[in-house]
């Protein structure tokens, strides 16, 4: 086994060209050529890098079994590496307690999210995208357990930082769409409030805040089925369309 060190820099800037493309084949072919390239290597802090972003393709994919076992790898390297209270480890459990969210382990995924708030708090960077990002997915976990006033609380402040950060228009749509799919289902009644969050979502969508890159055309893909869930097809039609041209665009 060799010690040389891998160029995680240029592993992620390869990996977000597929995403920019949505080449989901580029994008599984690059993580398991850097993943047998830091392996081979011996480099564990690059190989925790892959195995994190394989943890995410392989949610995003819905490959259970391989997500998981990604997860299970890079949660050893956290122990091995002794990152449990730091950022870097806060950014490995957030992504393993989403997946576990994911793929219906709910109750697991919460106890990783208090251990990766935990390392936030150490380090001082609850004003962050990372702890925005953390609220979120932590609210999404709260929301599919029916605790629906924690998960409320938990998304309210996710959005607070992101607007305090600035240039995260799409993210705030996306936790506005979740507060649209929450309020709605505590109470089938409250059409205005539920109404009034998906207003608000549409303006943060079309917000000159946003690049309209790649994480944009993913923005919009996500948000297009809710907004035709609550019976607003043209907006959603929209969102597809644009996606669709920026997908292509990057081709």
């Amino acid at each position: 086994m060799s010690s040389t060190q891998i160029n995680t820099s240029r592993f992620i800037s390869k990996l977000d060209e597929c995403f920019n493309k949505n080449d989901m084949k580029g994008a599984r072919e690059c993580i398991e050529f850097w993943g047998k390239e830091a392996a081979e290597a011996g480099d564990d802090r690059a190989l925790l890098t892959v195995l994190n972003e394989a943890v995410g393709y392989y949610r995003r994919t819905q490959k259970k079994a391989k997500a998981l076992a990604a997860m299970d790898k890079s949660l050893e390297l956290v122990e091995k590496l002794d990152l449990s209270r730091t950022l870097s480890g806060a950014t490995i459990y957030i992504n393993s307690a989403t997946t576990l969210s994911f793929f219906g382990k709910e109750e697991e995924g919460l106890k990783l999210y208090e251990k990766a708030e935990e390392g936030f708090k150490n380090a001082g960077k609850t004003l962050s995208y990372e702890y925005a990002a953390l609220l979120n997915n932590k609210a999404g976990t709260l929301n599919a357990l029916k605790r629906y006033d924690e998960a409320e609380k938990e998304w309210k402040e996710a959005i607070e930082i992101l607007k305090k950060i600035g240039r995260h228009a799409g993210e705030i749509a996306i936790s506005l769409v979740m507060l649209a799919h929450l309020t709605f289902d505590r109470d089938d009644t409250a059409y205005d409030k539920t109404e009034a969050l998906l207003d608000e979502a549409w303006e943060y969508i079309n917000s000159d805040d946003q690049e309209k890159d790649g994480n944009y055309a993913y923005v919009l893909r996500k948000c297009a089925p809710s907004f035709d869930y609550f019976q607003r097809p043209d907006e959603a039609q929209a969102m597809r369309e644009v996606a669709k041209e920026i997908y292509e665009g990057n081709r």
